[in-house]
């Protein structure tokens, strides 16, 4: 014993590597310890939580301790071992893994967290089209940063000019913020429709320049409009934003549905505005409240002009139920005898000898 003592005494590398090989054997212990409390941890305290987020960052911190207590003692095995190793070379080395690694650790974390949120709040609003659309950007964006904040550590570390990447990082955003400037318009506009819900997918709507049709689709670029001939009107986000719009399905997809007709003079217009009031409460599909209601709005050339108004419970009876109503009315003036005038002229000609 008092040889090996001496052994270790006269020679130091010997020394040194038993300290390595020790701290090589603890490093190993704690890497296998850290499954354990895992499970200790996340038996007793994550699990019972009605989320899973907590228990994925809790398995995503664990995993990556396991990664930095293996670097850590590294690192200290080669400090032992510095008078037989390039000790900087090796430090540099575990810094730059080190940094990489925390980075990974916070980019997936903040990954989790934009995944849940990005569910919870889309699933409010568009049916989830704001995280289908704005989470793959968000995402690439955080990773971004994340990790250009790493490389940046790591060449100040290594005494590099970190002044000059930055002026070259601006210089260029700037340069492609001017270049997609349309893109970047369209974009932003397109995450102001989806976050101050102007409409909705499925709403029809009335765009200034008169078009109509049901929204089909709305992207980062533009906003997709399905037309009643079956064609899509494709609309940049910025243009949409900037023109008055008339959503005819929100606050209420109640709809009215109002049609005109005219009857002839001497007709009894109390009978007449009766009879389409029946018609139109008879209708299954016509609401009761707020009652249908007819009124007489002027005298014509030809006739005495009325309107029925009544509402359906959304837009896509609209056209269906007026069309059946305007079928009714007609069958059942023709029963009444009541007359549906069109457009007549007199015309008075002199007699022959006065021309």
């Amino acid at each position: 014993m008092n040889l090996i003592k001496a052994f270790i005494e006269n020679h130091s590398w010997v020394k040194d590597i038993l300290f390595a090989a020790g701290i090589l054997v603890l490093t190993w212990v704690a890497g296998r310890l850290i499954p354990f409390l895992e499970k200790s941890v996340n038996g007793r305290w994550f699990s019972r939580t009605s989320s899973d987020v907590d228990d994925r960052i809790f398995r995503l911190i664990t995993s990556t301790l396991r990664k930095v207590v293996w670097v850590v003692g590294l690192w200290l095995m080669t400090v032992f071992l510095a008078d037989y190793l390039p000790e900087k070379v090796f430090a540099g080395i575990f810094y730059v893994v080190l940094v990489f690694l925390i980075a990974n650790l916070l980019n997936r974390i903040l990954t989790i967290f934009l995944n849940w949120y990005g569910i919870r709040w889309s699933s409010r609003i568009q049916k989830g089209a704001l995280h289908d659309e704005f989470g793959p950007l968000f995402r690439r964006l955080i990773s971004l940063v994340v990790y250009t904040i790493a490389l940046v550590m790591v060449m100040h570390y290594f005494n590099q000019s970190v002044s000059s990447i930055i002026v070259s990082l601006g210089v260029g955003s700037l340069a492609v913020a001017l270049a997609a400037k349309d893109t970047l318009a369209n974009m932003i506009a397109g995450f102001m429709i989806m976050t101050d819900r102007p409409f909705r997918i499925g709403d029809r709507i009335l765009l200034q320049s008169g078009e109509k049709g049901d929204v089909h689709d709305i992207g980062m670029r533009s906003t997709r409009i399905l037309t009643f001939e079956n064609t899509l009107i494709v609309v940049p986000n910025h243009q949409i934003v900037n023109e008055k719009v008339t959503n005819l399905s929100y606050p209420d997809p109640q709809i009215r549905v109002k049609i005109d007709v005219g009857v002839a003079y001497g007709t009894d217009l109390e009978k007449a505005k009766a009879l389409l009031i029946d018609i139109c409460s008879r209708h299954p599909e016509v609401l009761e409240d707020p009652p249908p209601a007819a009124f007489f709005v002027h005298f014509g050339e030809s006739s005495l002009d009325l309107m029925i108004v009544c509402r359906v419970p959304e837009w896509g009876m609209q056209w269906r139920v007026g069309e059946e109503l305007r079928m009714e009315i007609k069958k059942v003036f023709e029963k009444e005898g009541i007359q549906i005038p069109f457009p007549q002229r007199t015309v008075h000609l002199p007699p022959a000898g006065e021309r």
